[in-house]
């Protein structure tokens, strides 16, 4: 009977384990849907359309802050977690990056005054669509070590991933330097394409986290 009793108890206070991978997959979800309009926004040269999909972005990004929470909220909950804690914290913390540098982007654009966007700029917002989506695959079957060697392989296309960006944005760097010689423009910019490449960055760390987290299960 105290056996039940405690086992009763545990289940109440233990959060299912599967409540975080539904969470994982919620900000991924988020990371997605947020590149998507970054995308359509760095190729669109409207000043209205910019400010209404900055106003989605923001949006997307408030859904992904409280998906966050909930996560590291459980972590103080939960007495059984699907890995490691720390691995669990490190990850909703990489996928929130990815959303708030995503956010950033337009932010940083309306500071300086809005312009469009570099073709650089656009293949960049493009290449950090096709990481989002290879971070949600990969999110997606973590659930389950049977997917293990996709994961893996989905970890490694990421990484290719980050290095067409810096290759982008080396790019994209040189041609600005050598053609631009207004000040404000060029200090816009630059703070652009950091900010771009911290987004793809932030993908590459949700594969390493990810990485790991395989490594240790199989």
């Amino acid at each position: 009977m105290a056996n039940a009793a405690f086992g009763r108890l545990m289940a109440a206070i233990t959060p299912r384990n599967d409540n975080y991978f539904v969470l994982f997959n919620s900000l991924a979800d988020c990371a997605v849907k947020g590149s998507k309009v970054l995308a359509m926004m760095a190729a669109v040269r409207d000043s209205d359309k910019f400010d209404e999909h900055f106003a989605e972005i923001r949006k997307i990004e408030s859904e992904a802050d409280e998906y966050t929470k909930e996560i590291l909220l459980s972590l103080h909950k939960t007495f059984i977690t699907p890995f490691d804690r720390r691995e669990i914290r490190e990850l909703a913390m990489a996928l929130d990056d990815i959303i708030d540098y995503m956010e950033a982007i337009p932010q940083s654009a309306k500071i300086y005054g809005h312009s469009s966007f570099t073709p650089e700029m656009v293949a960049l917002a493009q290449i950090l669509l096709r990481a989002s989506e290879k971070v949600r695959e990969a999110v997606n079957m973590l659930s389950d070590m049977k997917n293990a060697e996709v994961i893996l392989r989905t970890c490694a296309e990421i990484s290719s991933i980050e290095g067409e960006a810096d290759h982008v944005m080396r790019s994209g760097m040189q041609r600005l330097f050598a053609e631009v010689e207004d000040a404000r423009t060029l200090i816009r910019s630059k703070e652009l394409y950091d900010l771009f490449e911290e987004a793809v960055d932030s993908c590459e760390d949700v594969a390493d986290v990810i990485h790991g987290v395989v490594l240790e299960r199989i």
